[in-house]
């Protein structure tokens, strides 16, 4: 039986027939038949990889996000004096009760980004929402949300690699331009809520900032996490 949201086995055999049906074998060499059938689990894991990326090309090996003990965020240290972790409610000052971020995060040890989940929380028919309304949301499906830590060492990684990077790889096979971390909620020096952002631009380029929860979602704003088991 499988979990709700999976796909099940029979509409996974309709998708089998679909390929075969539309699939040109012209060009494909018999070789590559014959590793499929001397190699059947490993070829089953390719598809079902293949799949979860919407059947675009996995370009290299799957990226892991393998994080370092020393890295942890500070929002003064990163961003500027005054800069926090949101405390408390949201309609609070930010200043008293619990920090307002997904400590679920702290107990990663690693992360496979071809198993990343980049929501937009749109529900049909809309077109866009707050970004107070997407934490909601995200909230309440229980996906871990991530933050900080994740985007620090994501950014470092781009620092360091570049075209090598997570960040790189995840456009190469996703198209991905955007991502934002809504596992943690940050207050400024004036007392606004904010997330942190990574995006691409120039064409190659990737840089960081944050966002203003007050400010609209669209289907381009998408934010990263992983599924809860």
């Amino acid at each position: 039986m499988s979990k709700a949201g999976e796909v099940s086995e029979r509409r996974l055999r309709k998708v089998h027939g679909v390929l075969l049906t539309n699939a040109d074998p012209e060009g494909i060499p018999d070789e590559v038949a014959e590793w499929v059938i001397q190699h059947p689990v490993e070829a089953g894991q390719q598809f079902a990889l293949w799949l979860k990326n919407r059947c675009r090309l996995i370009v290299g090996e799957p990226k892991i996000l393998r994080f370092q003990p020393s890295v942890t965020f500070s929002p003064s240290g990163f961003l500027s004096e005054g800069w926090t972790i949101w405390k408390g409610p949201k309609d609070g000052n930010g200043l008293e009760g619990g920090e307002d971020c997904d400590r679920r995060e702290d107990n990663l040890s690693e992360i496979d980004f071809s198993q990343a989940l980049f929501e937009t929380c749109l529900e049909e028919g809309e077109t866009t929402i707050t970004g107070e309304e997407k934490l909601m949301r995200m909230k309440a499906s229980g996906h871990l949300r991530l933050g900080g830590r994740t985007f620090l060492s994501l950014w470092q990684d781009y620092q360091a690699n570049k075209g090598n990077s997570i960040l790189e790889w995840l456009y190469q096979n996703g198209q991905i331009t955007y991502m934002d971390f809504f596992g943690l909620v940050l207050r400024s020096p004036l007392g606004n809520r904010y997330v942190l952002y990574l995006c691409r631009s120039d064409g190659s380029r990737w840089y960081w900032d944050r966002r203003w929860l007050g400010h609209g979602w669209d289907a381009n704003y998408r934010s990263v996490s992983l599924a809860s088991d």
